[in-house]
């Protein structure tokens, strides 16, 4: 049986039915941002998973936003680089997919002012073409959940209780997604 790990933010942190499947860890945490996940290389050094979901980039956007006091600004190019880096330098043979950050679909919890969510959902389409382009630099597998994700421009309602997290059917429909692609992994 294969070692799976997820490594991420809240979104990751909150897969809970990941719990049901022996083989997987998940090294998701609530709030972290790329900066933070990458101490944690070490410890993700020390499970040697076959495969890796990493799933980061949506706190980093937000707060490059001022939507939290952070007080400074991430570069998100710079530490996601760094973050790969080090993944595939400790971890030579293990299986790793850069997961899409998540589209939104309503105003995330401490922001001041109503924003264009569109606005912001085309920025994170760029960043998600640069995760798509960092997946080919490092010989990774692209994960796109922002697609299939994503109704007439937003995160679909069905599949978030906030507009970033997702819902118990964001869940399933996530884990669906990843028996399709992986399905020896999750039995």
């Amino acid at each position: 049986m294969k070692k799976v790990v997820f490594m991420g933010d809240s979104i990751t942190a909150g897969f809970k039915s990941l719990s049901q499947f022996p083989n997987v860890k998940n090294m998701g945490i609530g709030g972290y941002k790329s900066t933070e996940l990458i101490p944690l290389v070490k410890e993700l050094r020390l499970e040697q998973p076959d495969v890796l979901f990493l799933m980061v980039g949506i706190n980093d956007f937000l707060c490059n936003k001022r939507y939290w006091p952070h007080g400074y600004t991430i570069p998100f190019d710079k530490t996601y680089d760094v973050l790969l880096d080090l993944i595939t330098t400790n971890l030579p043979r293990t299986k790793v997919y850069l997961s899409s950050i998540l589209p939104m679909s309503g105003r995330p919890e401490g922001m001041l002012v109503e924003e264009n969510i569109f606005g912001f959902n085309r920025e994170i389409d760029v960043i998600n073409q640069f995760i798509q382009q960092k997946a080919k630099a490092y010989k990774h597998t692209y994960l796109d959940l922002n697609t299939i994700f994503k109704k007439d421009g937003l995160l679909n309602k069905d599949y978030t209780i906030d507009g970033i997290h997702l819902s118990e059917l964001g869940y399933e429909v996530y884990l669906n997604t990843l028996k399709a692609l992986e399905p020896t992994l999750f039995i």
